[in-house]
């Protein structure tokens, strides 16, 4: 699998199509899992674009550890056949691009293929959402699959979910919802989360 920067990969202009997944992605849970399966089996280089750090923990606002390490999404990706991986150092310089900006960036770049969750947003204070993703992409006549929710007991599993199931120690629930193994001794790793007031990507 290959690993790339973000500032690399903009500044080689070749473009080759690639179908991509964008997000943080903490856990891999089960409805990262469903975006990601919705591009490594299409001919385009399946890629997954998503940040070196969680960015609210770059700015500072949010204390506490990922669910997931770096590494761990990495080899996440890896065996669910990823192809490529792009990295984003967040910053205040990147958190200040608008969001169809971004998207645009990658349509030059040779996005083909999006797939996105229904709650997905990205760019400045968060200005795009996934129905506007869609029109955009569409005017280069790329496609961009909004994938449902994965429910667990009629809740959308999510991040903060299987972080407030491990911090009660509900590591049966947590496992359930990542689609693996959750070790109670992981624990001591993710300490509770405090969110600070800060709009971002």
């Amino acid at each position: 699998m290959e690993i790339l920067n973000w500032d690399d990969f903009i500044a080689n202009e070749e473009r080759k199509s690639f179908a991509a997944v964008i997000g943080v992605l903490d856990g891999v849970h089960r409805g990262h899992q469903a975006l990601i399966k919705r591009i490594v089996n299409r001919e385009e280089k399946s890629t997954v674009i998503t940040f070196r750090q969680n960015p609210k923990r770059a700015l500072s606002c949010q204390d506490g550890q990922d669910i997931t390490s770096l590494e761990e999404k990495l080899d996440i990706f890896e065996k669910m056949g990823v192809m490529r991986v792009i990295l984003i150092d967040f910053s205040e310089n990147f958190s200040r691009i608008e969001g169809r900006t971004f998207i645009e960036t990658l349509l030059d770049r040779g996005l083909s293929f999006l797939a996105i969750g229904e709650n997905f947003r990205c760019g400045r204070q968060r200005d795009i959402g996934a129905k506007d993703i869609r029109r955009v992409a569409a005017e280069r006549g790329v496609e961009t699959d909004i994938v449902r929710p994965v429910l667990l007991d009629g809740r959308r599993i999510s991040s903060s979910m299987i972080r407030e199931a491990i911090i009660q120690g509900d590591f049966a629930l947590a496992s359930i919802a990542l689609g693996r193994e959750f070790m109670a001794a992981q624990k001591k790793q993710l300490s509770l989360v405090v969110a600070m007031n800060c709009s971002m990507w």
